[in-house]
């Protein structure tokens, strides 16, 4: 597959936390380029940001959420909220500062000095939805004055308002940035089109807006204004991974590598009884609900994987109408209805029964749309099953019984993740100043933008 030879050229250059001064110091050889091109660049940075959608951090938020259930090892541990500071330290270094994160910044200041808007743009709107994702996983991180390699090893801490703040000024610069000039490939999404992509920022900006629809009264009336410019069904910015373990997606390559340690909830699976999408998510083999196996939608190694989904768009627009005094019951099933496409499955009348929301009050159609958000996001979207819960409260959830340990005080379901142990001990003031203003920031500390 393309991809693989394009992130092993590219990762040559973006293992590096500062790549550029790394390059700097070769010597100049026409065999060792000072420079990566950028065409081979992006493809490291798309693929990473998908992959990062069915590692560690998201299957943790599909326990904490119900969906997944940890029955042995490690796993066991998680949903038993027995999640240390050890459990991220991937997913912070590699798939985030060391990964997407600091190969975008690579990309924008190549891009930038090369007068190539293309990859500049497209970069911003990765990064603004990897920083996106992150903050609503640990509220305060670093970003100012973080991804300046060893120009700055111990970056102060940003305020999550601040980084929501971030994250919407990268997508608006992706917006206005992207252009045709410079692009000579690489792109394994769209391909060169930049309308398709200033469509998916704007659904990102959508996404983020809601997020924060707790602390800003006009949240909603903003996303649907970025709705009207998002994709359509048919130009959901998809990825599809390979069948070899060394390509394909994370969700099915810890089914492989971590068998009968991650089971699908039986809880979530009685909440889809009778929804035909249960035979797409999971099958039972008598005594387990298997999240893992041939013919599941999200356990393939080559599964297709959305960025961002048009389902999502839809539950977006819906719940924003419903929150402006709108009509969502139209959104709501085309919503629906996009999970039933997505999963490839007939629907079967489920729709017009989910999305019927006569008699509802207002919390009431809230609580509609959030449920079946959570049962269309599962799979791919396990960050923002999360996400809806911690700000809406929706779908209702217990805790685990009898699981309060120091991580997690009160027992309570937890609210976010810890810092990783690495940055404890090599960024430990801002780490601890960071844990003050958030109320020590343990597992269920809310953060600033749920409360």
């Amino acid at each position: 597959m393309k991809y693989k030879i394009f992130m092993a050229l590219a990762i040559l250059c973006l293992g590096f936390s500062s790549c550029e001064k790394k390059l700097d110091e070769l010597n100049i050889d026409p065999n060792n380029p000072t420079a990566v091109d950028l065409q081979l660049m992006l493809p490291e940075v798309l693929v990473q940001a998908v992959f990062n959608a069915g590692t560690n951090q998201n299957r943790i938020a599909g326990m904490i959420v119900q969906q997944f259930r940890g029955i042995d090892a490690q796993q066991l541990q998680y949903y038993n909220y027995v999640i240390g500071e050890d459990v991220i330290n991937a997913y912070w270094g590699t798939g985030l500062y060391t990964g997407a994160l600091r190969s975008c910044q690579v990309i924008i200041d190549q891009a930038t000095e090369e007068g190539a808007p293309f990859y500049s743009g497209v970069a911003k709107i990765i990064m603004a939805n990897q920083l996106g994702i992150a903050t609503s996983i640990f509220g305060d991180m670093p970003f100012n004055e973080a991804l300046k390699g060893n120009d700055n090893l111990k970056p102060a801490y940003d305020s999550q308002e601040s980084v929501y703040a971030s994250v919407q000024r990268l997508l608006d610069e992706g917006i206005a940035e992207i252009a045709e000039t410079g692009y000579v490939g690489g792109d394994l999404i769209y391909d060169g089109d930049i309308e398709k992509w200033r469509a998916t920022a704007r659904a990102l900006k959508a996404r983020y807006l809601m997020h924060t629809i707790n602390r800003n009264s006009g949240a909603a009336t903003a996303a649907l204004t970025q709705l009207n410019g998002a994709f359509a069904e048919a130009d959901q910015p998809n990825f599809t991974f390979d069948v070899s373990v060394t390509a394909n997606w994370s969700l099915a390559k810890f089914g492989i590598d971590r068998p009968s340690t991650l089971m699908f909830h039986e809880e979530f699976a009685a909440r889809l009884s009778g929804d035909p999408r249960l035979a797409a998510y999971a099958t039972f083999d008598g005594t387990f609900w298997q999240f893992f196996g041939d013919g599941l939608r999200w356990a393939q190694s080559n599964a297709t994987v959305p960025l961002i989904s048009y389902v999502e768009v839809k539950f977006l627009e819906a719940e924003a109408l419903a929150r402006t005094g709108g009509d969502a019951s139209s959104a709501l099933a085309e919503a629906i209805q996009a999970s039933f496409d997505l999963v490839g499955v007939e629907e079967a009348g489920y729709v017009a029964s989910a999305s019927d929301l006569s008699g509802l009050d207002a919390e009431g159609v809230i609580e509609q749309i959030m449920t079946e958000a959570y049962k269309s996001y599962y799979g791919f979207n396990f960050h923002e099953s999360w996400t809806n819960w911690r700000r809406t409260g929706y779908p209702a959830l217990s805790p685990v019984p009898g699981n309060t340990n120091g991580f997690n005080p009160s027992g309570a379901i937890p609210q976010r993740l810890l810092y990783p142990e690495s940055e404890g001990s090599t960024n430990s003031a801002n780490v601890e100043a960071a844990k003050a203003r958030q109320g020590g920031a343990l597992l269920d500390a809310t953060l600033w933008a749920f409360e």
